[in-house]
Order: C-alpha cells, then structure tokens, then sequence
C-alpha cells in the first residue's frame, strides 16, 4: 500500500495516477489480497482518513505470459492445416512441448460408441518424447475428476501434488497436473492433460492461463477436423450399405486404370446386381428388400480382398472394382459372394443371389495410354462390357430356373 501525508487530500492527488475503482475507509478491516495491476493509496478523502483503490494506467508487462500467447498464435495456425482429428492430436502435443514448454501432455477423446471410456491418442512418454497412445482405453473417471469438469463447467482442473500417470493408467510418480475439457460448444469430445514430470517446475497463474486457451484451441481445431471428416464420408458414402457410393468408385477406378497403365498390371471390373429385388420388394415389403440389398453388399465387402473396392452405383446394381486380379480369380470370389449371400437369406421365404458381369481392362483398344477423355472412354467402355455380360448371364439363368408360382419360396 503506498504511504502519503495523512492530510493528503486523495481528491486532488489521485487522478493522475490512474482510474479510480473505489475509495475505502480506513477504520480497521482485513487485509486484502490486491492483484498486481492494482494500486492502493492512503491519505484523506473530503477531510475523513482513506484508502484508495486504483488501477495502474498500465498494467505490468507479464514477458512470459506474452510469450506463450505469440506461441498460441504459432500453434493455431500450424494446427489448422492438419489434415484430420490425428494430425491435430499428433501436432498439438509435439507443439505444445516444443513452443510452450509443458513437461509432458496427453490428449484423450471420448469413445463414441460407449461415452463412458476415453481413447488414447497421442501423449509424452517419461523421457519426454512424443508417443503414439492410439490404442489405449481409459474410463473417464480415472483419478476422481469432479462430474462438472464433464459439463463444460470447469475451464481447468489443477493440483500441485498429484499421481502422474502413463497411457495405461499406472501410476509414474508425482507432480503438478493441469486438465482442461476439449469442448466443442455443445458437448465434450476429449481431454486435454499435462504435467511437470520431468522438470518438476510447476506451473504459474499465466501458464495456466495459456493452457486453457491451448484446449480450446485444440478442442475447436479438433471438432472442426471431426466435421470435416465426417462431410467427407456423407459425400462418398452410400447411406444404406455403408458402401462408396457411384461418384466415388468411379473415381476409385480411374485412379487404379492410370495406376494399373503405369505398372503394366491387370485390372478386373465387375458389375452385379441382385436377382428378383422387385419380386422381393412387391411379396414381403421394402424393408426386406432393403435387407437384401445390406446382407449383399456385406457378403460382397466380407468376401473381396482389401485392396478391392465395392461400390453401390443404383438401387440393387453394385461396381466392384479388382486392380492387379484376372478373371478366374474374380469369378472364385463371386461364387463365394453368391454362397454367403443363399445361405444368409434362409428362411427369408426367397432364394437370394447376384448376377455379375466382368470385364478386363486390356479389352480396351488403346487403354494402354489412357488419360483425360480417354481415361473417361475407357471407363464407359469398361462399364458397357460388364453391363452386356451381367444380362447375358442373369438371362442364362433365367432359362435354367422357371420362375416359381404358388411356391413357399420366391424364386427368380
């Protein structure tokens, strides 16, 4: 408190120091805890002994404090060109050991599937290098976290003396430990964690004050990558089997016939559809020939090879793409779809199957160097042959099966 005349007339004195916030009596009273952009000033007020309460017209420089902010700044922009949720996790906790100083950090998502569990994804392990934690599950309440901290209520949890944990949960030793919530506006995606394991430094008002801008940083960075990503799979996805969906094999495809033309390596395409959908959707309803069309295509997905793509392009008609695979192989693989596919509908009251057809890219004049407009008249090509054989085949059928009348099971 600063010391003046005791006839000191603060009315006159005080307007060059700064604004004045409140004028005091001073008759007794508890000490009181000032912040250090707050000057207090005694003299007289209109003639009565006084204290004064001001403001510094400015507030002491904090060097550190503005050092983690131009730091915060560093990492937004940094974090901001990650290409997904991972990238920003990954980045996040090598950036905020590199620019901001922290000991160690963790950051934890929460399990979609059962809210419950956090996931791990990427942490600093006790020698201070960055570690994959992709992997590791966790229950939320490990260590006594207050429920409001999940609420979005509690901007950050701190204790000075505190178990310091790895990815697994086991304890490591002891030491000081911040915890903000990842909170992006309507509900909790994760956590953010640190500590000072290694230094044992502890942590300053400022530097947990640049922590919680840190999560929130992450947390909006991360949600926006989640959102992002979750766009994408809308747009590519076929919302009834999971499947891509007919823009994007037909992209897929391309990309494999300029990669397949580069390598000199054969690629197998196959169109399918399912047999009688109509008659199934007309005798038992379109929730069972939506059915149909969902334990296809997971006999299709379950049945092909990884590097195969299976793609729904219309109601019952599937594109399934083979890069490095010749026909023999192909029709294997099809029987086997058409197996899955009859037993998984018995009892269904008809006899499920798909009719395919296959074409080669080397049956393509010119596919050899096909690129731009020829990629696309190759691509139409390939599609017009496999649509020819597939009918060809589901007539051969037709002629070898008479349609059923009156029969317990639908056949087709």
């Amino acid at each position: 408190m600063k010391n003046a005349p005791e006839d000191t007339n603060l009315r006159l004195s005080i307007p060059d120091r700064g604004k004045t916030l409140a004028v005091l009596g001073a008759s007794g009273g508890a000490a009181l805890e000032i912040d250090p952009s707050i000057d207090l000033v005694r003299g007289v007020w209109d003639g009565e002994p006084a204290v004064a309460i001001v403001s510094l017209a400015e507030p002491p420089v904090r060097p550190a404090y503005e050092s983690d902010l131009k730091a915060l700044h560093e990492i937004s922009f940094e974090l901001s060109l990650c290409g997904s949720v991972n990238d920003v996790c990954r980045d996040a906790v090598r950036l905020g050991r590199e620019k901001l100083g922290f000991d160690r950090l963790g950051i934890w998502l929460v399990d979609a599937n059962d809210p419950r569990w956090k996931l791990g994804t990427w942490g600093t392990d006790e020698k201070g290098e960055l570690r994959d934690e992709r992997g590791s599950r966790l229950p939320r309440k490990l260590g006594g976290v207050p429920g409001a901290f999940y609420e979005g209520r509690v901007p950050l949890l701190f204790k000075a003396d505190a178990p310091c944990r790895d990815n697994e949960g086991r304890t490591i030793g002891r030491g000081s430990k911040l915890l903000a919530p990842l909170w992006d506006g309507h509900r909790l995606i994760g956590e953010l964690s640190a500590d000072d394991l290694l230094g044992h430094g502890g942590f300053s008002s400022e530097k947990r004050e640049a922590f919680v801008i840190f999560a929130r940083v992450v947390a909006h960075l991360a949600s926006l990558k989640r959102a992002e990503s979750e766009l994408m799979h809308l747009a590519s996805t076929d919302s009834l089997t999971g499947t891509v969906n007919r823009r994007t094999a037909l992209i897929i495809l391309e990309k494999h016939i300029a990669q397949c033309r580069r390598s000199g390596t054969p690629l197998t395409l196959c169109l399918a559809d399912l047999d009688g959908l109509k008659l199934v959707n007309d005798a038992f309803g379109h929730a069972a020939g939506d059915e149909y069309i969902r334990r296809a295509s997971a006999a299709l997905v379950g049945t092909v090879r990884g590097s195969d793509t299976v793609g729904r392009i219309g109601g019952d008609e599937f594109l399934v793409i083979f890069p490095d695979c010749r026909g023999d192989v192909v029709s294997s693989i099809l029987d086997g779809v058409n197996s899955e596919i009859a037993s998984g509908a018995k009892g269904e009251g008809y006899a499920a199957r798909l009719s395919w057809g296959i074409a080669f890219l080397d049956e393509v004049p010119g596919s050899s160097g096909a690129v731009g407009a020829d990629a696309q008249r190759c691509i139409d090509l390939l599609l017009e042959l496999a649509d020819q054989r597939m009918y060809d085949n589901k007539r051969s059928k037709g002629a070898a099966r008479p349609m059923a009348t009156g029969e317990a099971e639908l056949a087709f």
